[in-house]
């Protein structure tokens, strides 16, 4: 998915909830568009390539052309069951995981859609467990 629905998005929600988190809403832009670092740090794990633009490029317009091929089964830790475990366990704990847990919502959710309409169908790994055991089972 592109960035800028997650940047409006995230603008939207941090606006609204301004008042009552104040300078806090900073955390609702790191999880609502800043986590999609974890798609650059797959482009280099398996391109070895460090061009942003490049990676942006890859994964936006390429990657539709190919029918997200190249992307299937990859592995973006940010958007894990077990990432978001953490972030969950930690808002009971934490103003600012609750917060940065908001920001996250939203762009799963938005992500969640994407995968409705776009490719109609899951094309990356939901959990870091299960890919590592699927890369397990196809070295063997």
């Amino acid at each position: 998915m592109k960035t800028s629905p997650h940047l409006i998005a995230s603008i939207i929600l941090a606006a609204a909830l301004y008042p009552v988190f104040r300078w806090k809403v900073v955390l609702i832009l790191v999880g609502g568009v800043l986590i999609d670092i974890d798609h650059y740090f797959w482009y280099i794990y398996k391109y070895k390539k460090f061009g942003l633009f490049s990676c942006y490029k890859h994964l936006t317009v390429e990657a539709e052309k190919n029918n997200w091929k190249d992307v299937i089964g990859a592995l973006f830790i940010f958007h894990t069951i077990e990432f978001l475990l953490i972030i969950v366990v930690a808002s009971f704990y934490s103003e600012y995981a609750l917060i940065l847990l908001i920001g996250l919502s939203v762009h799963y959710l938005l992500d969640f859609i994407w995968h409705c309409y776009l490719p109609k169908r899951m094309i990356t790994n939901p959990s870091i467990i299960s890919w590592i055991l699927k890369n397990i089972i196809q070295k063997v």
